[in-house]
């Protein structure tokens, strides 16, 4: 699904990330997936599991907080460690440095003007927060992507857990509150290589996580409405199921029933 580099250069950066920002740091998107799943996956397969090419972050905001506050929030702090300290370049929402996808070096804006675009691997950090501020913009000058089910991670410990990862703890969403987030962002995705990562990552958070499938499923439906999940679950097509099961090393059938559980 991904290039190899592709996934080691992303990684490593996660590694440099994590290390400069405050704690705590939350991780979601594929790199939190990996963290749940790799032990398990890889007990079974012999294979790390997929890793992410971005990198998403997740921050907390109050409605109420005064201006003052979101300048002096973690937020602020964390986007300017990646521009300044790291280098990476605000693009919309999301930061980006691009690398030589044969030396992994990273290129400087003179270099990617000359390079096949073939040969650069543009890697992203996306900051996602759990609301949006009403002075949001006027304070940041761009308008965020925010994921509500993060709220449930900020207000409540049951929906998080901790790992010591990089000499940071990590924040990671529970696997229910991490499958609700991949059962959001599937549906709308417009890139196929996108929407097939999060199916796949939805069979793996079942699959193999250390929470059981019905623990998953039991804690999911307390707040995700079960016609929105049978209406995404029914949405993958069979070809879908199919690449999948070839990305992830399974049957065909194998996916199905795995997808198919937490409707059922």
């Amino acid at each position: 699904m991904y290039e190899p580099h592709e996934i080691e250069i992303s990684y490593r950066y996660l590694k440099t990330v994590v290390s400069r920002l405050e704690e705590p740091i939350c991780l979601i998107g594929g790199w939190a997936v990996y963290h749940h799943v790799n032990t398990n996956f890889k007990k079974t397969t012999g294979r790390n599991y997929i890793g992410s090419r971005d990198i998403d972050l997740g921050f907390p905001f109050q409605k109420d907080s005064r201006q003052k506050d979101l300048r002096e929030s973690t937020f602020a702090k964390s986007l300017q460690v990646i521009e300044d300290e790291l280098g990476f370049v605000p693009v919309g929402f999301r930061y980006l440095k691009e690398f030589h996808i044969e030396t992994e070096k990273e290129l400087s804006e003179d270099e990617v003007k000359i390079t096949s675009q073939h040969f650069v691997f543009p890697l992203y950090i996306d900051p996602i927060v759990d609301i949006i501020h009403p002075k949001f913009y006027e304070v940041f000058k761009f308008n965020p992507v925010d994921e509500p089910m993060l709220e449930m991670v900020f207000k409540d410990k049951a929906n998080r857990m901790t790992e010591k990862s990089f000499g940071k703890n990590l924040w990671l969403p529970k696997p229910h509150v991490l499958l609700a987030t991949k059962l959001n962002s599937v549906i709308g995705r417009d890139k196929e290589h996108k929407r097939l990562k999060d199916i796949a990552d939805i069979f793996a958070l079942l699959w193999f996580s250390d929470t059981e499938i019905s623990e998953i499923k039991s804690n999911l439906h307390e707040f995700y409405d079960t016609g929105n999940i049978k209406k995404t679950i029914d949405s993958i097509s069979r070809q879908e199921i199919l690449n999948v099961a070839s990305i992830t090393g399974f049957s065909e059938g194998e996916v199905e029933i795995i997808l198919l559980e937490i409707v059922r």
